[in-house]
């Protein structure tokens, strides 16, 4: 690990599978920031949802949920986040078909945004940290030092997914992610309340064409290019 950029917030968007989490995680070690992806945060309200009996749809319950729990996360040495919700370690569970289904429309729901967008500024205010999402550069974090919008096209972001899908969740068809991909990204750029959108000063990067490393480097490079010398740990 390099020498940290102890102040540094960088804000990564993007829609899913277009790789802003990996690359944001394996980023964020190359410069020894912590990171967050967000999404594992929606991820868990959605599992809780599913596992009480509550339906995604019913807005006022998911609210409820999303008040009453008490979420901490957890930080490894590797920089990996994990999340425990009501005293869940929660993994695998999160990234099963079902939550991907139905995470979108848990997370359309305003009072759950509010709720965890207040969780993720706070965690921020420390500095010291890549965090990862759909609204992080235009919502959570409007003055991040350095704000990133990565994408794919929908068929390649997909094949990502399905990869992804079929460690926790075999059986699953191409098609049926595809379909999922495409449907969450219309409920993610069509919601009311923080859509998903490229803040007017993020950095696009488009990964269709590049490798993991290659995406990688590209990313690292664009944090270091705005490390100021405040930023930069003894």
């Amino acid at each position: 690990m390099s020498t940290a950029c102890a102040a540094l917030v960088v804000a990564i968007d993007g829609p899913v599978a277009s790789g802003k989490s990996s690359v944001g995680k394996a980023a964020a070690r190359h410069v020894g920031l912590r990171f967050l992806d967000t999404g594992i945060m929606y991820r868990a309200v959605t599992w809780l949802a599913l596992r009480s009996g509550v339906a995604p749809t019913d807005l006022d319950a998911v609210a409820d949920l999303a008040a009453g729990c008490r979420m901490e996360l957890a930080l490894d040495s590797d920089n990996n986040t994990s999340i425990i919700a009501d005293g869940l370690p929660l993994g695998d569970e999160l990234v099963t078909a079902e939550v991907d289904k139905n995470v979108s429309a848990v997370s359309a729901v305003p009072a759950v945004r509010v709720e965890l967008v207040k969780q993720q500024r706070a965690i921020a205010t420390s500095g010291g940290m890549v965090m990862a999402g759909r609204d992080i550069g235009s919502v959570v974090l409007p003055e991040a030092d350095l704000k990133l919008y990565i994408d794919a096209a929908p068929e390649v972001r997909a094949r990502r997914r399905h990869a992804q899908i079929a460690l926790v969740d075999p059986g699953v068809p191409y098609n049926q992610v595809l379909s999922d991909t495409l449907r969450r990204d219309h409920v993610d750029m069509e919601r009311s309340d923080s859509p998903l959108i490229a803040a007017a000063d993020a950095v696009t990067i488009r990964t269709d064409e590049m490798d993991f490393e290659e995406t990688v480097s590209v990313v690292v490079a664009a944090i270091r290019s705005v490390a100021r010398p405040d930023h930069l740990a003894e």
